[in-house]
């Protein structure tokens, strides 16, 4: 197994080269640019798994290819499919390394929730992921081909940058991800069906903007003052609302696209109605929407700087949904999806 895993790190990976890297491989490789697009054809669009199975192509040059590139950074490890219909992969990457992507079915969109970390350093108290703690950031490679295998099982309309990790933690290879995800080169996905959710790295939600970064942007803020937020999310310390406020401001400035605060609501800790107030303060003075997200269960529920952790009952989730619509503020609330196989916001860690 070690020396399998050895031959394959030694080959260059292809997925996650840009349009242009991708010519310029055949080129290195003695075939026109052409022959570039052609492969970007195959490996993103039609999402083949062996070089052989790309006919178009001459017979040399994919046996050249072969031998020094690999078409693929993950397998699957594991699989656990919910009632709804939620699919958890858990995958491996070339090293060895493990991650869990979730596939999410709905009416009339399919959503997948792409990892961008092994682990995640920032620890909020509501996530499970940060108990796994940052093993190493992913590829963009890595970060792609989970879209490939996801596709495999089912029709992905939209992408979010939700799952493990944290994606402004990886600014360089989630950029290039996201490039390709929408490239008509590439995957071809419309910008406006690609998100990242971050826990507030200001100074990155700027360059997001400055740099275009073709996504739609969520803060997970989870708390309006900065003595909770700090408690809640340790993040908070190192930039605190006021500069999270600032950065977004700039963000919408650049870019004149909505922000959405995304606030996981926990029983007795920022779930009451002055914490409905204050918040809907914030949302108003950057023009944001809220996604109000009721606590998933967590092996862990008691963390020393919060105290245990619950889910607020559906009455006390409805007055703050309320407190916030009365303020002005879009205030949706987001349905759970796979939390029995923990698969949910918040529950990855490689259960």
């Amino acid at each position: 197994m070690m020396e399998r895993r050895a031959v394959i790190q030694d080959l260059r990976p292809l997925k996650g080269l840009l349009p242009e890297e991708m010519e310029a491989v055949a080129v290195e490789e003695g075939e026109a640019p052409f022959a570039g697009r052609v492969l970007l054809d195959w490996l993103y669009r039609d999402g083949v798994e062996t070089f052989s199975d790309m006919t178009s192509l001459k017979k040399g040059f994919r046996h050249r290819l072969a031998k020094r590139y690999r078409m693929t950074e993950a397998k699957i490890a594991g699989e656990e499919r919910s009632d709804d219909g939620t699919v958890k992969l858990l995958l491996e990457m070339s090293d060895g390394v493990r991650i869990e992507t979730v596939i999410i079915p709905e009416a009339s969109h399919t959503t997948l929730c792409v990892s961008t970390q092994a682990g995640c350093g920032r620890s909020c108290a509501f996530c499970a992921t940060g108990r796994v703690k940052l093993k190493r950031n992913l590829t963009a490679g890595e970060i792609v081909d989970q879209v490939s295998i996801a596709r495999r099982r089912a029709p992905v309309t939209n992408i979010v940058f939700m799952g493990m990790g944290e994606p402004l933690d990886n600014y360089e290879n989630v950029r290039r991800a996201a490039i390709l995800l929408t490239s008509p080169r590439a995957f071809g996905m419309g910008k406006r069906h690609v998100t990242l959710s971050t826990s507030g790295v200001a100074p990155n939600i700027v360059r997001l903007a400055e740099d275009r970064m073709p996504v739609h942007l969520t803060v997970s803020l989870n708390a309006p003052d900065d003595a909770l937020r700090s408690r809640i999310m340790p993040v908070n310390r190192t930039w605190p609302i006021a500069a999270l406020m600032a950065s977004c401001r700039e963000y919408t400035a650049l870019t004149r696209q909505t922000v959405t605060f995304a606030y996981v609501l926990m029983s007795d800790i920022n779930d009451a109605p002055a914490h409905a107030v204050r918040l809907a303060s914030l949302a108003r003075s950057i023009g944001a929407k809220v996604n109000l997200i009721p606590l998933n269960r967590t092996p862990d529920r008691v963390r020393p700087d919060c105290g245990p952790l619950e889910r607020p009952s559906d009455d006390r989730i409805a007055r703050f949904q309320s407190a916030l619509k009365d303020r002005g503020v879009l205030a949706l609330l987001r349905r759970e999806h796979g939390s029995e196989i923990a698969a949910a916001c918040g529950q990855l860690a490689l259960a």
